[in-house]
């Protein structure tokens, strides 16, 4: 029985690892990379100029104009096991702080 148990444990585990890896390649971007959009996004940056800036600091990066968009939003999950543990910390309250900012500015 215990068996039974662990072999399901296992199979969880690796189907969340596999579920956490697709969608990290899917966006394209470090963990590190979103901090710094949603840094730049609550000091008032437009989201051309932040593509701009990340270009210039590292043009192999796999970051696009729309990904910046859409992240810039605050639409964009990034998991425990991509940051340490402070700074996925930091990466939920400024997550937090970009959809407030989003959510006090009215849509025009």
């Amino acid at each position: 029985m215990n068996n039974i148990i662990s072999d399901k444990q296992s199979f969880l585990l690796k189907k969340k690892e596999r579920r956490e890896k697709k969608r990290t390649t899917k966006r394209g971007i470090t963990g590190e990379e979103v901090i710094f959009i949603f840094e730049k996004v609550l000091e008032g940056w437009k989201t051309i100029k932040i593509y701009n800036t990340m270009i210039q600091q590292d043009p192999n990066s796999g970051v696009d104009k729309k990904k910046v968009e859409v992240i810039a939003t605050g639409n964009s999950k990034v998991f425990e096991s991509e940051l340490p543990v402070e700074r996925h910390k930091y990466y939920l309250e400024l997550r937090a702080k970009v959809y407030a900012l989003h959510d006090s500015v009215p849509f025009l």
